[in-house]
Formats: structure tokens, sequence, C-alpha cells
């Protein structure tokens, strides 16, 4: 029954760092074909992005009504140091 609930507790720990996004745009231009991508990186387990994005483009280069949602999550070991760095600039 304690290993049980141990792997219980286990599966359900909190990420260190998480990442919550819910973005929504009456219209979207593309201009460039691509590929954006997103990555998570920490010294522990845990670590996941999982994006949604409604309605796919499918060749289109004009939507409508978009809706983006992004689930980031990742977990270092403990002992570990958070350091942080947001970088931005000018899209292209």
């Amino acid at each position: 029954m304690l290993a049980l609930l141990l792997l219980q507790a286990a599966a359900t720990q909190v990420p260190d760092i998480e990442l919550n996004l819910n973005l929504r745009a009456r219209s979207v231009t593309i201009e460039r074909k691509g590929e954006a991508r997103l990555d998570v990186r920490g010294e522990g387990p845990g670590n996941r992005v999982d994006v949604k994005v409604e309605p796919k483009a499918e060749g289109r280069t004009e939507l409508r009504d978009v809706t983006v949602d992004v689930h980031a999550e990742a977990s270092v070991q403990d002992g570990v140091k958070i350091d942080a760095r947001a970088e931005t600039g000018t899209p292209q």
C-alpha cells in the first residue's frame, strides 16, 4: 500500500518551471513557410512541451479565429540553481 502511495505521489509531482499560454488572434497571415519550435530543458525528469493550434494552416496563408495553446514544463534536480533568461527581438 505504501509503495502505491509513493508511486502516485511521484506521478503527480509539480514541475519546477511551468509555462501556460493561450493565444487568440482574429487573423493570421503566413508570409513564409517554415517551422516554429519550443524546447524545454531541465536536469530532472518530466520535461515536456504540448502545443495545439486551431485551425491547421494546411497550405493556406490567411487564417481566421486562430487559437494556440502551449503548455511547457521542466523539472530540475534538488539543489540546482534556476537561472532564467528571456531574449526578445524583432520578428523577421
